[in-house]
């Protein structure tokens, strides 16, 4: 049995390695794979379970670090057409009833932007923000859109330019999840980033 924070050695991963090629999914029988996508569909259908696997997730979050990286990996790799396609028929049946939807919020996608919130606002935001995304670090140039201009609070009646912030499409997309934590990260970058202004006014 391996210790505890015990590392292989660079030789021993290399034979682990080259072991390992060649041994495809494919060696197991068409029954046992459809009997454990049966199996876990029903893993994913239970309440129990979904509240279990949601539980276990909580409090942990990748580093702004890892995040820069892992939007770094991902960024080229693109799904083919019929990859796609796919997806996209088996989103539409899943959710079909949008209140069933993880991220359904009662609607509120669906009302309107302050009158304020227009693109000389949102263009100044991303001036302000250096024209990077303030969450993976990615730039407006390495983007095929501009940058959109996200609501700190969700508050979309709110368009204080504290209240927004710039991210990539990815990222935007993202933080309608665990809002409160999200909330609570970019206002914590706002009070840097007005702390950062002011001690550079004083020191002109």
């Amino acid at each position: 049995m391996c210790k505890v924070g015990y590392k292989h050695t660079p030789e021993a991963r290399a034979k682990m390695s080259a072991a390992k090629k060649g041994k495809q999914r494919a060696s197991f029988s068409a029954e046992w794979l459809a009997e454990m996508s049966v199996g876990m569909k029903k893993c994913w259908e239970s309440p129990e379970y979904r509240a279990k696997a949601s539980a276990a997730q909580k409090g942990k979050k990748h580093s702004l670090g890892t995040l820069a990286k892992m939007s770094a990996a991902r960024r080229g790799k693109k799904h083919s057409p019929e990859t796609l396609a796919k997806m996209s028929v088996s989103a539409k049946a899943r959710y079909s009833d949008p209140t069933k939807h993880p991220r359904w919020r009662g609607g509120v996608s669906l009302e309107p932007y302050a009158w304020t919130f227009n693109a000389e606002l949102k263009e100044e935001v991303r001036r302000r923000d250096g024209y990077r995304c303030q969450l993976c670090g990615v730039s407006q140039a390495e983007c095929r859109t501009k940058l959109p201009v996200h609501h700190v609070d969700y508050d979309k009646r709110n368009s204080d330019p504290v209240n927004l912030t710039a991210l990539c499409g990815p990222c935007n997309s993202k933080v309608n999840a665990n809002r409160k934590h999200w909330t609570e990260l970019f206002q914590a970058i706002a009070i840097a980033r007005d702390i950062a202004a002011l001690r550079e006014r004083k020191s002109g």
